[in-house]
Protein backbone atom coordinates (compact mmCIF):
# COMPACT_ATOMS: atom_id res chain seq x y z
CA UNK A 1 0.00 0.00 0.00
CA UNK A 2 2.59 2.52 1.02
CA UNK A 3 4.34 1.52 -2.47
CA UNK A 4 1.10 2.57 -4.32
CA UNK A 5 1.03 5.85 -2.00
CA UNK A 6 4.19 6.98 -3.06
CA UNK A 7 3.66 5.78 -6.44
CA UNK A 8 0.82 7.90 -6.67
CA UNK A 9 2.92 11.02 -5.20
CA UNK A 10 5.80 10.65 -7.44
CA UNK A 11 3.64 11.09 -10.54
CA UNK A 12 2.03 13.80 -8.84
CA UNK A 13 4.73 15.73 -8.38
CA UNK A 14 6.18 14.70 -11.87
CA UNK A 15 3.13 16.38 -13.62
CA UNK A 16 3.11 19.65 -11.26
CA UNK A 17 7.00 20.00 -12.13
CA UNK A 18 5.96 19.12 -15.94
CA UNK A 19 3.41 21.60 -15.72
CA UNK A 20 5.31 24.47 -13.95
CA UNK A 21 7.41 26.68 -16.69
CA UNK A 22 10.33 29.03 -15.56
CA UNK A 23 9.54 32.26 -16.92
CA UNK A 24 11.43 34.96 -16.72
CA UNK A 25 9.84 38.51 -16.78
CA UNK A 26 11.32 42.04 -16.26
CA UNK A 27 9.62 45.49 -16.01
CA UNK A 28 11.43 48.72 -16.86
CA UNK A 29 10.58 52.16 -17.44
CA UNK A 30 12.30 53.63 -20.29
CA UNK A 31 12.12 57.37 -19.66
CA UNK A 32 9.82 59.40 -22.16
CA UNK A 33 10.68 56.98 -24.70
CA UNK A 34 9.23 57.45 -28.46
CA UNK A 35 9.99 55.76 -31.89
CA UNK A 36 12.16 57.60 -34.47
CA UNK A 37 9.33 59.39 -36.20
CA UNK A 38 8.30 60.72 -32.68
CA UNK A 39 11.26 61.96 -32.20
CA UNK A 40 11.78 63.92 -35.39
CA UNK A 41 8.78 65.61 -34.29
CA UNK A 42 9.92 65.82 -31.36
CA UNK A 43 13.29 67.54 -31.64
CA UNK A 44 11.63 70.04 -34.56
CA UNK A 45 8.94 71.22 -31.77
CA UNK A 46 12.06 71.53 -29.29
CA UNK A 47 14.01 73.68 -31.49
CA UNK A 48 11.29 76.23 -32.56
CA UNK A 49 11.05 79.41 -30.53
CA UNK A 50 8.69 80.45 -27.79
CA UNK A 51 8.09 83.45 -25.80
CA UNK A 52 6.08 83.41 -22.57
CA UNK A 53 2.94 85.83 -21.62
CA UNK A 54 3.59 86.76 -17.87
CA UNK A 55 0.38 87.10 -17.94
CA UNK A 56 -0.58 83.46 -18.24
CA UNK A 57 2.42 82.12 -17.91
CA UNK A 58 1.29 80.29 -21.16
CA UNK A 59 3.90 80.23 -24.39
CA UNK A 60 3.44 81.33 -28.04
CA UNK A 61 5.46 81.01 -30.80
CA UNK A 62 7.61 84.24 -31.82
CA UNK A 63 10.89 85.35 -33.51
CA UNK A 64 10.82 88.05 -30.82
CA UNK A 65 14.60 88.47 -29.70
CA UNK A 66 13.67 87.38 -26.15
CA UNK A 67 12.41 84.42 -26.99
CA UNK A 68 13.74 80.95 -25.88
CA UNK A 69 14.55 77.53 -28.07
CA UNK A 70 11.96 74.80 -26.54
CA UNK A 71 14.51 73.34 -25.13
CA UNK A 72 14.75 76.05 -22.50
CA UNK A 73 11.14 75.90 -21.41
CA UNK A 74 10.69 75.02 -17.91
CA UNK A 75 7.90 72.85 -19.06
CA UNK A 76 6.62 72.34 -22.73
CA UNK A 77 3.15 71.51 -21.68
CA UNK A 78 2.84 75.00 -21.03
CA UNK A 79 3.23 75.26 -24.82
CA UNK A 80 0.47 76.55 -26.81
CA UNK A 81 -1.17 73.86 -28.48
CA UNK A 82 1.69 71.54 -27.37
CA UNK A 83 0.76 68.17 -28.65
CA UNK A 84 1.08 66.77 -25.05
CA UNK A 85 -0.72 62.69 -26.34
CA UNK A 86 2.43 62.36 -28.29
CA UNK A 87 5.34 64.46 -27.59
CA UNK A 88 7.52 64.89 -24.20
CA UNK A 89 8.86 68.15 -22.78
CA UNK A 90 12.32 69.10 -24.20
CA UNK A 91 14.23 69.00 -21.26
CA UNK A 92 14.61 65.27 -20.89
CA UNK A 93 18.05 64.92 -20.89
CA UNK A 94 21.03 67.01 -19.02
CA UNK A 95 24.44 67.44 -19.64
CA UNK A 96 25.84 70.57 -17.81
CA UNK A 97 22.71 72.29 -19.06
CA UNK A 98 19.83 70.70 -21.04
CA UNK A 99 20.66 68.53 -24.26
CA UNK A 100 19.60 69.64 -27.97
CA UNK A 101 19.01 66.37 -28.81
CA UNK A 102 19.55 65.61 -32.29
CA UNK A 103 18.20 62.43 -34.26
CA UNK A 104 21.28 60.40 -34.74
CA UNK A 105 22.07 60.56 -31.00
CA UNK A 106 18.55 59.05 -30.08
CA UNK A 107 19.11 56.57 -32.77
CA UNK A 108 22.17 55.46 -31.46
CA UNK A 109 20.50 55.48 -28.34
CA UNK A 110 17.82 52.71 -29.35
CA UNK A 111 20.81 50.71 -30.66
CA UNK A 112 22.32 50.53 -27.27
CA UNK A 113 19.11 49.78 -25.75
CA UNK A 114 18.45 46.83 -28.39
CA UNK A 115 21.95 45.21 -27.34
CA UNK A 116 21.42 45.40 -23.87
CA UNK A 117 18.37 43.73 -23.95
CA UNK A 118 20.42 41.37 -26.13
CA UNK A 119 23.19 40.55 -23.94
CA UNK A 120 22.16 41.78 -20.27
CA UNK A 121 17.90 41.21 -20.05
CA UNK A 122 17.07 37.29 -21.13
CA UNK A 123 13.32 37.86 -20.32
CA UNK A 124 10.27 36.05 -22.02
CA UNK A 125 7.84 38.94 -20.85
CA UNK A 126 9.01 42.72 -20.75
CA UNK A 127 6.56 45.09 -19.35
CA UNK A 128 7.56 48.76 -20.48
CA UNK A 129 6.56 52.16 -18.55
CA UNK A 130 7.09 55.65 -20.77
CA UNK A 131 7.04 54.38 -24.18
CA UNK A 132 5.13 56.32 -26.81
CA UNK A 133 3.78 53.12 -28.22
CA UNK A 134 4.23 49.77 -29.85
CA UNK A 135 6.26 51.44 -32.23
CA UNK A 136 8.63 52.66 -29.98
CA UNK A 137 9.49 49.14 -28.33
CA UNK A 138 9.68 47.47 -31.86
CA UNK A 139 12.59 49.73 -32.42
CA UNK A 140 14.35 48.22 -29.67
CA UNK A 141 13.53 44.76 -28.96
CA UNK A 142 16.44 42.80 -30.72
CA UNK A 143 15.73 42.32 -34.70
CA UNK A 144 13.18 44.80 -34.29
CA UNK A 145 11.14 42.62 -32.68
CA UNK A 146 10.55 39.70 -34.93
CA UNK A 147 10.18 37.28 -32.27
CA UNK A 148 7.69 38.92 -29.89
CA UNK A 149 4.38 39.71 -29.66
CA UNK A 150 3.01 42.98 -28.50
CA UNK A 151 0.14 44.34 -26.18
CA UNK A 152 -0.21 48.10 -26.22
CA UNK A 153 -2.24 51.45 -26.57
CA UNK A 154 -3.03 54.65 -27.92
CA UNK A 155 -4.61 57.97 -26.86
CA UNK A 156 -4.32 59.26 -23.10
CA UNK A 157 -0.76 61.00 -22.78
CA UNK A 158 2.75 60.28 -23.40
CA UNK A 159 3.89 58.18 -21.26
CA UNK A 160 2.53 54.99 -22.04
CA UNK A 161 2.51 51.33 -21.43
CA UNK A 162 3.30 48.04 -23.54
CA UNK A 163 4.08 44.20 -22.69
CA UNK A 164 6.16 42.34 -25.37
CA UNK A 165 6.26 38.59 -24.73
CA UNK A 166 8.07 36.05 -26.74
CA UNK A 167 5.78 34.51 -29.50
CA UNK A 168 7.14 30.82 -28.25
CA UNK A 169 5.83 31.38 -24.71
CA UNK A 170 2.16 31.58 -25.07
CA UNK A 171 -1.39 32.99 -27.16
CA UNK A 172 -2.61 36.04 -26.43
CA UNK A 173 -6.49 35.99 -24.68
CA UNK A 174 -6.37 39.73 -24.24
CA UNK A 175 -5.26 42.89 -24.18
CA UNK A 176 -7.04 45.50 -22.07
CA UNK A 177 -6.56 49.08 -20.81
CA UNK A 178 -7.48 49.62 -17.50
CA UNK A 179 -8.87 53.22 -17.66
CA UNK A 180 -10.10 53.03 -14.42
CA UNK A 181 -6.18 53.70 -12.69
CA UNK A 182 -6.00 56.98 -14.85
CA UNK A 183 -9.59 57.92 -12.46
CA UNK A 184 -11.34 59.66 -15.97
CA UNK A 185 -13.82 61.13 -13.11
CA UNK A 186 -10.43 63.86 -12.25
CA UNK A 187 -9.94 66.93 -14.79
CA UNK A 188 -7.27 66.16 -17.52
CA UNK A 189 -4.58 67.72 -15.81
CA UNK A 190 -4.73 65.91 -12.62
CA UNK A 191 -5.61 62.36 -14.37
CA UNK A 192 -2.70 60.19 -14.25
CA UNK A 193 -1.76 56.75 -16.11
CA UNK A 194 -4.31 54.02 -16.79
CA UNK A 195 -3.24 50.56 -16.55
CA UNK A 196 -2.21 47.42 -18.95
CA UNK A 197 -4.02 44.27 -18.84
CA UNK A 198 -2.16 41.15 -20.97
CA UNK A 199 -3.80 37.52 -20.81
CA UNK A 200 -1.82 34.69 -21.86
CA UNK A 201 -2.49 31.35 -22.47
CA UNK A 202 0.69 29.45 -21.54
CA UNK A 203 -0.18 25.67 -22.02
CA UNK A 204 -3.65 25.52 -20.91
CA UNK A 205 -2.75 27.76 -18.22
CA UNK A 206 -4.29 31.33 -17.59
CA UNK A 207 -1.87 33.94 -16.65
CA UNK A 208 -2.87 37.61 -16.27
CA UNK A 209 -0.20 40.48 -15.99
CA UNK A 210 -1.28 43.78 -15.07
CA UNK A 211 1.48 46.85 -15.97
CA UNK A 212 1.26 49.71 -14.10
CA UNK A 213 2.94 53.58 -13.79
CA UNK A 214 1.16 54.81 -10.74
CA UNK A 215 1.50 58.56 -9.69
CA UNK A 216 4.58 59.60 -8.41
CA UNK A 217 6.31 61.89 -5.43
CA UNK A 218 4.60 60.15 -2.94
CA UNK A 219 7.63 57.32 -2.42
CA UNK A 220 7.99 56.64 0.85
CA UNK A 221 6.15 56.82 4.34
CA UNK A 222 9.29 57.79 5.92
CA UNK A 223 10.04 60.84 4.09
CA UNK A 224 7.19 63.22 2.76
CA UNK A 225 5.75 60.58 0.76
CA UNK A 226 2.66 59.67 3.55
CA UNK A 227 -0.08 58.49 1.51
CA UNK A 228 -2.66 59.65 4.00
CA UNK A 229 -1.31 62.82 3.88
CA UNK A 230 -1.92 66.57 2.25
CA UNK A 231 -0.24 66.24 -1.16
CA UNK A 232 -1.76 66.66 -4.19
CA UNK A 233 0.58 63.80 -5.35
CA UNK A 234 0.17 61.81 -2.44
CA UNK A 235 -4.01 62.24 -2.97
CA UNK A 236 -3.83 61.02 -6.17
CA UNK A 237 -2.02 57.98 -5.63
CA UNK A 238 -4.83 57.46 -2.45
CA UNK A 239 -7.28 57.37 -5.22
CA UNK A 240 -5.26 54.63 -7.42
CA UNK A 241 -5.65 52.27 -4.67
CA UNK A 242 -9.77 51.31 -5.35
CA UNK A 243 -9.56 50.54 -8.96
CA UNK A 244 -6.17 48.70 -8.60
CA UNK A 245 -7.72 46.27 -5.89
CA UNK A 246 -10.55 46.09 -8.03
CA UNK A 247 -8.99 44.85 -10.82
CA UNK A 248 -6.96 42.01 -8.76
CA UNK A 249 -10.42 40.89 -7.40
CA UNK A 250 -12.06 41.23 -10.36
CA UNK A 251 -8.98 39.05 -12.41
CA UNK A 252 -8.00 36.67 -10.03
CA UNK A 253 -11.61 35.14 -9.64
CA UNK A 254 -11.15 32.80 -12.40
CA UNK A 255 -8.26 30.61 -11.41
CA UNK A 256 -5.90 32.59 -13.31
CA UNK A 257 -2.16 33.37 -12.31
CA UNK A 258 -1.42 36.57 -11.64
CA UNK A 259 1.49 38.77 -12.10
CA UNK A 260 1.29 42.38 -10.86
CA UNK A 261 4.34 44.75 -11.58
CA UNK A 262 6.20 48.04 -13.00
CA UNK A 263 6.52 51.47 -11.91
CA UNK A 264 4.54 52.09 -8.87
CA UNK A 265 6.50 55.25 -7.46
CA UNK A 266 6.07 53.62 -4.21
CA UNK A 267 8.75 51.89 -1.85
CA UNK A 268 5.95 48.95 -1.16
CA UNK A 269 9.12 47.81 1.17
CA UNK A 270 8.51 50.99 3.28
CA UNK A 271 4.82 50.05 3.43
CA UNK A 272 5.58 46.78 4.37
CA UNK A 273 7.90 48.09 7.38
CA UNK A 274 5.74 51.30 8.23
CA UNK A 275 4.09 50.12 11.93
CA UNK A 276 1.17 52.29 11.81
CA UNK A 277 -2.52 50.89 11.36
CA UNK A 278 -2.84 50.84 7.29
CA UNK A 279 -5.72 53.29 7.90
CA UNK A 280 -6.41 56.23 9.47
CA UNK A 281 -9.59 55.20 11.75
CA UNK A 282 -7.68 51.88 12.40
CA UNK A 283 -10.34 49.64 10.57
CA UNK A 284 -8.93 46.75 8.90
CA UNK A 285 -7.79 47.06 5.15
CA UNK A 286 -10.44 43.78 4.60
CA UNK A 287 -13.65 45.50 5.01
CA UNK A 288 -14.41 48.84 3.08
CA UNK A 289 -13.54 52.21 4.22
CA UNK A 290 -15.87 54.74 6.16
CA UNK A 291 -15.92 58.05 5.36
CA UNK A 292 -13.24 60.00 5.55
CA UNK A 293 -10.93 57.23 6.38
CA UNK A 294 -7.57 57.21 4.23
CA UNK A 295 -5.37 54.44 3.56
CA UNK A 296 -1.71 54.41 4.84
CA UNK A 297 -0.85 51.68 2.89
CA UNK A 298 -1.27 50.75 -0.75
CA UNK A 299 -0.25 47.51 -0.59
CA UNK A 300 -1.76 46.27 2.70
CA UNK A 301 -4.93 47.66 1.17
CA UNK A 302 -4.67 46.13 -2.35
CA UNK A 303 -3.53 42.97 -1.17
CA UNK A 304 -5.55 42.25 1.96
CA UNK A 305 -6.31 38.65 1.61
CA UNK A 306 -9.81 38.85 0.47
CA UNK A 307 -10.69 37.10 -1.31
CA UNK A 308 -7.52 35.01 -0.55
CA UNK A 309 -6.87 34.17 -4.28
CA UNK A 310 -6.21 38.15 -4.39
CA UNK A 311 -3.37 37.62 -2.20
CA UNK A 312 0.13 39.32 -3.34
CA UNK A 313 3.63 38.38 -2.75
CA UNK A 314 6.41 41.31 -3.35
CA UNK A 315 9.34 39.62 -4.64
CA UNK A 316 12.44 39.82 -2.79
CA UNK A 317 15.00 42.36 -4.35
CA UNK A 318 18.85 42.31 -4.84
CA UNK A 319 21.11 44.56 -6.59
CA UNK A 320 22.87 42.97 -9.69
CA UNK A 321 26.08 44.65 -8.07
CA UNK A 322 29.21 44.17 -5.38
CA UNK A 323 29.07 44.17 -1.61
CA UNK A 324 28.87 47.91 -0.66
CA UNK A 325 26.12 48.52 -3.98
CA UNK A 326 24.16 44.76 -2.12
CA UNK A 327 24.22 46.45 1.20
CA UNK A 328 22.89 49.61 0.19
CA UNK A 329 19.89 48.07 -1.70
CA UNK A 330 19.09 45.89 1.45
CA UNK A 331 19.29 49.07 3.49
CA UNK A 332 17.00 50.87 1.12
CA UNK A 333 14.36 48.51 1.83
CA UNK A 334 14.55 49.62 5.38
CA UNK A 335 15.20 53.47 5.16
CA UNK A 336 15.79 56.10 3.44
CA UNK A 337 19.38 56.18 1.68
CA UNK A 338 20.58 59.46 2.49
CA UNK A 339 21.77 61.59 -0.63
CA UNK A 340 25.47 60.35 -0.63
CA UNK A 341 24.22 56.63 -0.32
CA UNK A 342 21.87 57.35 -3.20
CA UNK A 343 24.22 59.01 -4.91
CA UNK A 344 26.54 55.86 -5.32
CA UNK A 345 24.25 53.19 -5.74
CA UNK A 346 23.07 55.50 -9.25
CA UNK A 347 26.86 55.49 -10.00
CA UNK A 348 27.84 53.88 -12.85
CA UNK A 349 30.38 51.37 -11.54
CA UNK A 350 27.29 50.48 -9.20
CA UNK A 351 23.78 50.38 -10.74
CA UNK A 352 23.98 53.22 -13.07
CA UNK A 353 20.16 54.45 -13.08
CA UNK A 354 19.06 57.58 -11.06
CA UNK A 355 16.08 56.05 -9.76
CA UNK A 356 17.81 52.64 -8.91
CA UNK A 357 15.47 51.25 -5.89
CA UNK A 358 11.98 51.45 -4.84
CA UNK A 359 9.81 52.52 -7.45
CA UNK A 360 9.50 49.14 -9.27
CA UNK A 361 8.35 46.31 -7.77
CA UNK A 362 6.76 42.76 -9.16
CA UNK A 363 4.44 41.07 -6.96
CA UNK A 364 2.68 37.15 -7.83
CA UNK A 365 -0.06 35.90 -7.08
CA UNK A 366 -0.72 32.25 -5.08
CA UNK A 367 0.37 29.49 -7.45
CA UNK A 368 3.14 31.62 -8.86
CA UNK A 369 6.31 31.00 -7.18
CA UNK A 370 10.20 32.56 -7.22
CA UNK A 371 12.72 30.85 -9.17
CA UNK A 372 15.13 33.26 -7.73
CA UNK A 373 15.07 36.86 -5.70
CA UNK A 374 14.54 39.39 -8.34
CA UNK A 375 17.09 41.48 -9.75
CA UNK A 376 17.94 45.17 -10.31
CA UNK A 377 20.18 44.80 -13.20
CA UNK A 378 22.83 47.34 -14.09
CA UNK A 379 23.06 49.67 -16.91
CA UNK A 380 26.42 50.89 -15.82
CA UNK A 381 27.60 53.81 -18.14
CA UNK A 382 24.06 53.59 -20.13
CA UNK A 383 22.42 55.18 -17.82
CA UNK A 384 24.51 58.39 -18.53
CA UNK A 385 23.94 61.44 -20.96
CA UNK A 386 27.05 63.38 -21.95
CA UNK A 387 28.01 65.77 -25.28
CA UNK A 388 30.63 67.95 -25.97
CA UNK A 389 30.41 71.42 -25.19
CA UNK A 390 29.41 72.44 -28.43
CA UNK A 391 26.55 70.04 -28.46
CA UNK A 392 28.11 67.36 -30.80
CA UNK A 393 28.62 63.68 -30.08
CA UNK A 394 26.37 63.65 -27.94
CA UNK A 395 25.29 59.65 -25.78
CA UNK A 396 22.38 59.60 -24.26
CA UNK A 397 21.33 57.50 -21.30
CA UNK A 398 19.00 54.83 -22.03
CA UNK A 399 17.05 55.74 -18.76
CA UNK A 400 17.24 56.76 -15.37
CA UNK A 401 15.48 53.08 -14.27
CA UNK A 402 17.41 49.77 -14.34
CA UNK A 403 15.52 46.99 -15.27
CA UNK A 404 14.34 44.55 -12.45
CA UNK A 405 13.97 40.77 -13.58
CA UNK A 406 12.06 38.24 -11.79
CA UNK A 407 12.38 34.20 -12.51
CA UNK A 408 9.04 33.36 -11.82
CA UNK A 409 7.37 29.30 -11.66
CA UNK A 410 4.26 29.78 -13.30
Amino acid sequence: MLKIVAAILFLFVGVFEASAREVTIATWNLGWHMDLATVQRWVDACGKSYLEDPNTGRWHLSTDPQAKAGWDVPNAFDIDNWDSVNLPVCNVYFYKKVVRVNVDAYRKRQEQIANFISRSLPADIIAFQEVSGEQAVREILPMGGADYELCGFTGYKVQRLVIAWKKSLGTKMSCNVEDALSLPANPPEKRPRPGLSLTLNMNGATVRLLDVHLKSSCVSPFDNGKLEGGSSDCMTLQQQIDPLESWLERETGDGAKVVLLGDFNRNLWHELRDQRPARTDNSAPTGPRTSGALSRSLLEEVSDGQPAASTLQVVEEHCQTNEIGTLLCTLSEIRDLDTAESTLLASQNYLGCRNPVGLDHVLIGPGVQTAAPGEHVTIRGLGSTRQKDDGSDQVLAISDHCPLLARLNL
